[in-house]
């Protein structure tokens, strides 16, 4: 089943608005199985937001009663995500959002202000604030509070010459509460990796970041609330307290603003306005991007921007799972379509989302993307992230931010000639070993260039142009302390490490001689060339010169307490993190000084030391041993039944493919059903005095990928009749069997932990299901050091 967990926001409600509106119609979610593909425009000119599967033939979208009857008039089988729409209820039902668990992640407009204004104080060299503009609320004639609309400008401001610019606008579309998040973490990653990361280090020192993290803060505020709020919140369309008043933002900019996509009835979810940017969030950010992008194409549909350009333009939405570029309202390729392509895939890489040109999905008309791109010639994008408007915090955490904080730092990183740069390898990899190096030392630099790592999904528009091929990689170059395009950039040439540069994929490496370096740290770059003669976007790793007397190096072993095997253990040594060898071998030059160290490993318990002294010049020798940690509960489905509580058909049996023992399973007597939502929850297990607790088992998630899945969830009240349920993973379409661990720091110490594993399906597609074993609770602590033998501590010996 596609999940809609609908969610909240940290706190901060005290400033939301009073909600003077009639009740809005309940809506729900529902799965429509559309058959005939020229009823998606159609569609798309009645709902707002849509997820388009066309390879299942079906639709996601929040419909109402009236809405249900409409599709149903036009012959498509509509059914109701039962299990989505309970979550959508709990948001509309006026429960504040505070006392919606598990939904910490998502930051009020206010807290997201603070962290601004607090990111401005924190790095007054990087950072700084613009008003661009106005909220409607502030500009009302009623004279209501509103927002500044403020823009988060990162950059080094003591390099003051000329530098491309990055502009991400996101949260124009109110209830859409991972955008804002995502570019919030985006800023957090560069500020607090500079002079740590080498890549946020060069990427401020020579680019500017303009963040739009709220661009409709009024309705943001109605959807913090519990509203399905879309739009701006102007009262001259569609009644003054209407719950569907005001403008869709984004469909009200002014490049061919009008057309298919977007409505002339002033209280559809896609209304335009009643002119061309005629709201005034829309006249700040057009005013804005005129003063920061350079006119570089005419306002037509034909002339291309030339590929010099630089600079990005995106508008992150949710939660569509796509990559997409101009045109929206037309099938035609823009002029720099092909090259928009290219890096829309490139990005489409890193979060694995379709990447097509936007009217693929549906037109649309008046949209940010097109607007950008169409009067200036700028690359402009719309990234739909994840899986809800509303999506749970696990699944943002894990998922969601990882995937396109990777995507949009591959997009900062072609700055500099985004119509150019994606053509070339991308560096997917890169080490420098040591980073830290006496003066005249030799450090290993080795890269992977990688010009196969492009997303490859067809477009789904009708006469879309075939999927752009790639070239094999035929080299790659170092440069020190200098970008591959600067004035007298001279660069060293690296050497394919298997012998010969003759595929998509590459290692490379370069013996680099730090003979005459000055003592700092310095931006090692390296850049990949293929066949075609195309240089990819670069990437820098630091590279620290020190004399002898200023440095320490720490080597020893990490073994086994109990057999004294060795374990490839990790090492935190200050902000310095690293594996020994599966020898249990490790060693690491460090900087004199005191350091504290953490030394862990799957399956033992963390052992920490603190305040070893590392004298400048010495050799200093540490040897560790880990003891096992507690296995505090187990399960391997093989004798009886340690307390589970388990609603039918969930059950144990022996005929899952690929596991000759017994498991649990969803579906022992075959393929699960539709429309489920059933669970496997275990006892209480008490946790008192347990610290750096783990969940292990083994899974087969044989589900429908993307529409069924397997929830693991937790609960720390599980004595209580009514657990408070909290997500930690979710597994769709993996067909073989997989060990799966998951760290549960929340539950240090916790004495009623409970854990749930649950399925949920839709009305479709039905598979052999999700099948659990060899189920453990893992921790350290005081109760385990005292305690080394303890299996089991819940009377299920």
């Amino acid at each position: 089943m596609l999940s809609l967990a609908v969610a909240t926001v940290l706190a901060g409600l005290a400033a939301v608005p009073s909600v003077r509106a009639e009740e809005p119609a309940r809506r729900e979610i529902v799965i429509v199985r559309y058959g005939d593909a020229a009823k998606i425009p159609q569609l798309a000119e009645r709902f707002s937001h849509m997820r388009v599967d066309r390879k299942k033939g079906v639709i996601v979208v929040d419909a109402s009663a009236d809405d249900i009857a409409w599709m149903r008039s036009l012959d498509m089988r509509v059914d109701v995500d039962k299990v989505a729409t309970e979550q959508l209820d709990r948001i509309q039902s006026g429960v504040s959002l505070k006392s919606i668990p598990n939904f910490s992640c998502y930051r009020t407009v206010e807290e997201t202000q603070a962290s601004l204004d607090a990111m401005v104080t924190t790095f007054p060299t990087l950072a700084s604030k613009i008003d661009i503009g106005d909220s409607w609320e502030k500009v009302s004639p009623a004279g209501n509070a509103g927002y500044d609309l403020n823009v988060l400008k990162l950059t080094n401001s003591a390099n003051t010459a000329p530098k491309p610019k990055f502009f991400i606008m996101t949260a124009i579309h109110a209830r859409e509460y991972t955008t804002a998040e995502l570019n919030t973490r985006f800023a957090e990653w560069l500020l607090n990796g500079y002079g740590k990361d080498a890549d946020a280090t060069w990427l401020l020192d020579n680019n500017e970041f303009h963040l739009l993290l709220h661009t409709n803060p009024d309705g943001r505020k109605y959807a913090e609330a519990g509203q399905m709020w879309r739009k701006n919140t102007n009262t001259a369309y569609c009644g003054a307290t209407s719950s569907s008043r005001g403008a869709d933002l984004n469909r009200n900019y002014p490049f061919h603003w009008g057309g298919a996509g977007a409505s002339t009835d002033q209280c559809s979810e896609t209304y335009r306005g009643p002119t061309p940017g005629s709201e005034p969030e829309t006249q700040a950010v057009t005013n804005y991007i005129q003063t920061i992008f350079p006119d570089n194409r005419p306002d037509d549909t034909t002339t291309a921007a030339p590929d010099t350009t630089q600079g990005l333009f995106f508008d992150i939405h949710s939660f569509s799972q796509l990559v997409l570029w101009p045109w929206g309202d037309v099938t035609a390729v823009a002029p720099n379509g092909p090259a928009m392509e290219i890096l829309g895939r490139r990005l489409a890489y890193f979060n694995n989302y379709d990447p097509q040109q936007s009217v693929g999905l549906y037109p649309t008309t008046g949209a940010t993307d097109d607007h950008a791109y169409g009067t200036l010639g700028v690359p402009a994008y719309t990234i739909e992230l994840g899986t809800a408007f509303f999506e749970n915090c696990n699944s943002f955490d894990n998922t969601t931010l990882p995937i396109n904080l990777k995507a949009l730092q591959y997009a900062a990183r072609t700055l500099q000639a985004p119509y150019k740069l994606p053509y070339g390898p991308d560096v997917t990899q890169l080490t420098a070993t040591p980073d830290l190096a006496v003066a005249g030392d030799v450090v290993q630099i080795r890269a992977t260039l990688d010009d196969a790592a492009f997303n490859r999904t067809p477009q789904p528009q009708a006469g879309a142009p075939p999927v752009p091929t790639t070239q094999n990689v035929t080299g790659g170059t170092v440069y020190v302390d200098i970008l591959p395009w600067a004035n007298g950039a001279t660069g060293q040439a690296m050497s394919a490490v298997d012998g010969g540069f003759n595929s998509g994929t590459e290692q490379a490496s370069l013996a680099l001689s730090t003979a005459g370096m000055a003592s700092g740290k310095h931006l090692v770059y390296v850049q990949g060339t293929d066949t075609a003669g195309s240089k990819g976007p670069p990437r820098a790793a630091f590279v620290e010169v020190v004399q002898a007397n200023e440095i320490a190096t720490l080597h020893g072993s990490v073994r086994n307490a109990q057999n004294q095997q060795p374990l490839a253990a990790t090492l935190e040594i200050g902000t310095t993190t690293f594996n020994a060898d599966a020898n249990g071998a490790y060693s690491r030059r460090l900087r004199a000084g005191m350091v504290d160290i953490a030394v862990s490993a799957p399956g033992f318990m963390t052992e920490r030391v603190s305040d070893v002294n590392l004298a400048g010049g010495a050799d200093v020798t540490r040897d560790f041993q880990l003891s096992p940690a507690c296995v505090v509960f187990q399960d391997n489905a093989e004798g009886t039944n340690p307390g589970w509580t388990a609603q039918s058909p969930w059950g144990v049996a022996n005929n899952v493919s690929g596991n000759a023992t017994k498991v649990w399973t969803d579906s022992p007597a075959g393929n699960y059903a539709d429309d489920l939502n059933i669970s496997l929850t275990s006892p209480v297990i008490n946790l008192t005095n347990y610290e750096d607790v783990t969940l292990r088992f083994d899974q087969k998630c044989s589900t429908e990928s993307g529409w069924d899945f397997g929830n693991v969830e937790y609960a720390l009240d599980g004595n209580s009749a009514n657990p408070t349920w909290n997500l930690l993973q979710q597994c769709s379409g993996n067909t073989s069997w997989q060990n799966v661990a998951i760290s549960l720091p929340q539950a240090t110490n916790q004495a009623a932990l409970r854990l749930r594993f649950r399925l949920t399906t839709d009305g479709n597609t039905t598979q052999e299901g999700w099948s659990i074993d060899n189920v453990r609770v893992e921790a350290g602590g005081i109760a385990c050091r005292g305690n080394p033998d303890v299996l089991f501590r819940n009377g299920f010996e």
